[in-house]
């Protein structure tokens, strides 16, 4: 008996080994063939842009062709659930932002599980928000729009449910205690001209966007909602300097490959990945544009979207938001 114990231990010895030396290996020829890039939106916008920027770069890196595939549709989950029906081997990538974090937490039903279907392999770049209002209310600062509250009723414009900007007025009216009305609007632009217009009192709008607006004068930032201020707007504060100390809205914008993946084909996904956004011409760009490169890896980026994903499910608790 103990002898053969001893040969069952020798054989599980000898396979644990062969598993860790054929692990480097794959990922070594990782990739053996072209790459999926799976994009959960339609062609032309900013979560396309930076995909293909990614592709192109990844593409000279491998010598092999990274294909992005444009997949929008049910709120941008049809691309991720699409990469399940692939192999877990890390030729089938797709990009994912803030908002999937969210889904879980607003929709009764979902055909994934973020966390237990994907595996995270870098969060690429983030993109803060700013805090804009209409010109003409006498407010020129966070605490003069939250004294404000407290002698009206304040509205905020946001696109749609769920994203962002919504999330980010429900952020605010918790932080502060006022209650704030949510008007949605189909899309960013028309929201910010509500803003623009007066029919809506304030709302949290992409750096990208809200930057000429409120440069112009057409719009008034009063915070950003980053850590740290933007090279972009450096005299503009951001909302924990305005007294709101633990308030953060940015929008992510992250990789993912089916779960199962070997570690080692994701740490060389993350490693190149961050190597084609590290590019100073590239970060150079996205900097210019507003956004700014985190290249986090794997070993970071796995944690944060557990934590994100909590983090917008209390949001949505306490702005008792119900699921649809």
């Amino acid at each position: 008996m103990f002898r053969r114990t001893l040969t069952i231990g020798g054989w599980m010895a000898a396979a644990a080994t062969l598993f860790a030396l054929a692990t480097p290996a794959v990922a070594q020829d990782f990739p053996a063939r072209p790459v999926k890039f799976v994009v959960s939106w339609s062609p032309g916008g900013g979560a396309d842009s930076l995909a293909r920027h990614l592709a192109k770069g990844l593409t000279e890196r491998w010598n092999q062709p990274v294909i992005v595939e444009n997949k929008p549709g049910a709120d941008a989950t049809i691309g991720i659930q699409s990469m399940l029906q692939q192999p877990a081997d890390g030729h089938t990538i797709g990009l994912i932002i803030t908002s999937h974090a969210v889904h879980s937490s607003l929709r009764k039903a979902m055909p994934y599980d973020l966390l237990k279907d994907f595996v995270g392999v870098t969060n690429v770049v983030e993109a803060p928000n700013l805090l804009v209002v209409n010109p003409k209310l006498n407010v020129k600062s966070v605490e003069e729009l939250i004294a404000l509250g407290k002698t009206r009723p304040l509205n905020f414009a946001a696109p749609g449910l769920g994203g962002p900007g919504h999330l980010g007025g429900v952020m605010f009216n918790t932080a502060t205690g006022l209650n704030a009305l949510h008007v949605p609007y189909p899309g960013g632009a028309p929201a910010l001209t509500s803003v623009l217009r007066g029919d809506a009192d304030f709302m949290f709008t992409t750096l990208l966007s809200g930057l000429p607006l409120a440069k112009s004068g057409q719009v008034r930032a009063i915070a950003i909602t980053s850590k740290t201020r933007s090279a972009l707007y450096p005299e503009l504060p951001t909302m924990a300097e305005a007294g709101l100390k633990n308030f953060e809205l940015v929008t992510w914008y992250a990789i993912v490959a089916k779960g199962g993946t070997p570690k080692a084909v994701v740490d060389k996904l993350a490693a190149d990945i961050n190597a084609v956004a590290k590019d100073p011409k590239l970060a150079a760009q996205f900097e210019k544009d507003g956004v700014h490169v985190i290249a986090s890896g794997a070993d970071r980026f796995g944690p944060y979207l557990s934590a994100e994903v909590r983090k917008w499910a209390d949001v949505v608790k306490a702005g008792n938001i119900q699921p649809q």
